[in-house]
């Protein structure tokens, strides 16, 4: 009893109350926490927690709880390992807060990496609709494709809903993103900052992002 108290230490910390409860909440859902991270406060209690947190979710719900990043750009999130029949294992999370990335959303996530360099440097806001901008201009050969892929149309001809249908999905990625923590998105300006977390995309799908030409074609 004193081994386990001892690797759960965290849960008496004065601050556990105020930010435990929203952290696991947010982690179980797929978000990854960074200095970003609201409520303030919440990142340092992490830092601070993690040793245990690490025991926390893997004696309780066979989870890993996984840091990367290093400095202020340090980063942390769950880390959904593959099965051996290569589906992602989510251990003990229910059902409601299991969330899978949709293709598309996908896609737009490595066009995001892909146009604002690999760098992905922080603190410059980009806005939704300059990148909306960006994947036209930069993929105009790829329209049908994309519209394919983004508005499930397979006609000939790219109507002005039809573009709209690209605009709107791409939009809700970039919310969905801001969900994870990968952008922090201004919901009134539509402006959004890259956030550290974001490199993940690079460490999961590097060899995809230098072939993305070759995907959209496809």
């Amino acid at each position: 009893m004193m081994d386990d108290y001892l690797k759960y230490e965290f849960l008496t910390y004065p601050d556990t109350k105020e930010y435990f409860g929203l952290l696991d909440y947010a982690l179980k859902n797929g978000t990854h926490i960074q200095r970003q991270s609201r409520p303030k406060g919440m990142f340092q209690y992490l830092r601070k927690a993690y040793p245990g947190l690490v025991e926390y979710y893997k004696d309780f719900f066979d989870l890993t709880l996984t840091v990367a990043g290093q400095g202020e750009e340090q980063f942390y999130f769950i880390e959904f390992e593959k099965d051996p029949n290569g589906r992602y294992f989510r251990g003990n999370v229910p059902l409601n807060n299991r969330c899978y990335l949709k293709d598309a959303y996908l896609i737009v996530g490595l066009l995001l990496v892909q146009f604002y360099g690999l760098e992905l440097t922080t603190e410059y806001k980009y806005s939704v609709e300059g990148f909306i901008r960006l994947i036209h201009e930069e993929y105009e050969e790829y329209q049908p494709q994309l519209l394919r892929l983004f508005a499930k149309n397979d006609n000939e001809f790219v109507t002005d809903a039809d573009q709209n249908a690209v605009a709107n999905v791409i939009r809700k990625a970039m919310e969905e993103f801001d969900q994870l923590g990968w952008v922090e998105l201004n919901r009134e300006t539509q402006e959004f900052e890259i956030l550290p977390s974001c490199k993940r995309l690079l460490l999961l799908y590097e060899d995809v992002i230098v072939r993305i030409d070759e995907l959209i074609k496809r």
